[in-house]
């Protein structure tokens, strides 16, 4: 279902691509925003996002997707940013080149098992690479690990324990009290380029090649581990415990060991304890995850 006004994003197209839109399909992802592919005949075909947010969005976005690119990293051409005010509401569009594909996650079923290691080891070369990007200290979000409070564990401790069981809760608990001895010990790491989302959702393959990674809106500082820790909670099935492949990938460029840094626990279970705090909250199958991993990573 289009939300924006088809007329506005026709003139926005027209505005950056200098023709008029003859065919438009929401696409799914796109995380928090409106995605659409649009085609425009014989003049080629594009992906439009569209933000609702109070500044204007995209920006650094586009910056950090274009740094990325001139050293390789296959993602796609920003072509242009407009900020538009409908109705008094700013609505941020970004034009983005179209790349061929469908995500990772979504071959799952139809690739063998051989063609998808390989490909999870192509994507940890193109992690790699990523990270070897020097961040801009005033573009992108900074990830940083965050100290739990006693409150807000206790709040997550209390739901974790209505979807599964006590015991889960006291390893939320454990987890929580994990993260902050980290926090407190451990030394503040270099920081590179993280994409923020670096996942098979967001990983684009076209004729048996990791073609484009796409959805950089998370993308800014931070030490490589959060990337990695990213990948190995939320990959999915079945790519869950196989950071192994990624790592593999990653050593073409540069030491994964080095890149986590032992730290990969400490951002795993960060993430988790706001996934398992969502107010929408996580499904069980994604809970039985998180408390499995804290398990692992505080040594139950």
């Amino acid at each position: 279902m289009v939300t924006t006004p088809l007329p506005i994003i026709d003139s926005v197209v027209r505005s950056v691509c200098g023709r008029s839109i003859e065919h438009l399909a929401p696409l799914a992802g796109g995380g928090m925003n409106e995605t659409y592919r649009v085609e425009l005949g014989d003049a080629g075909t594009v992906v439009v996002r569209i933000a609702r947010q109070p500044t204007p969005w995209f920006i650094d976005e586009a910056h950090l997707m274009t740094r990325a690119r001139t050293i390789g990293v296959p993602t796609a051409e920003v072509l242009g940013l407009v900020h538009h005010d409908h109705e008094g509401e700013l609505l941020s569009f970004s034009v983005q080149q179209f790349l061929p594909g469908r995500s990772l996650m979504d071959q799952v079923d139809e690739l063998p098992a051989v063609d998808l290691e390989r490909l999870v080891v192509d994507a940890g070369e193109i992690m790699a690479r990523v990270h070897s990007v020097v961040p801009a200290e005033d573009r992108g979000i900074r990830h940083e690990l965050r100290r739990p409070d006693d409150d807000q564990a206790s709040r997550i401790a209390r739901t974790v324990s209505e979807v599964l069981d006590p015991a889960a809760a006291a390893t939320v608990v454990r987890g929580a009290e994990f993260l902050r001895r980290e926090i407190s010990t451990r030394p503040t790491p270099p920081l590179c380029l993280a994409q923020g989302d670096f996942l098979p959702k967001n990983l684009l393959v076209h004729d048996g090649a990791v073609v484009g990674v796409i959805d950089w809106e998370f993308a800014g500082a931070a030490p490589p581990a959060f990337d990695l820790a990213r990948w190995e909670v939320s990959a999915g099935r079945p790519f869950n415990d196989r950071l192994d492949l990624v790592r593999r990938g990653y050593a073409r460029v540069a030491d994964p060991d080095q890149a986590e840094a032992g730290l990969l626990p400490a951002f795993a279970i960060d993430w988790m304890l706001e996934m398992l705090a969502w107010q929408n909250p996580a499904t069980p199958a994604q809970f039985r995850r998180c408390v499995e991993l804290i398990n692992r990573y505080t040594g139950n």
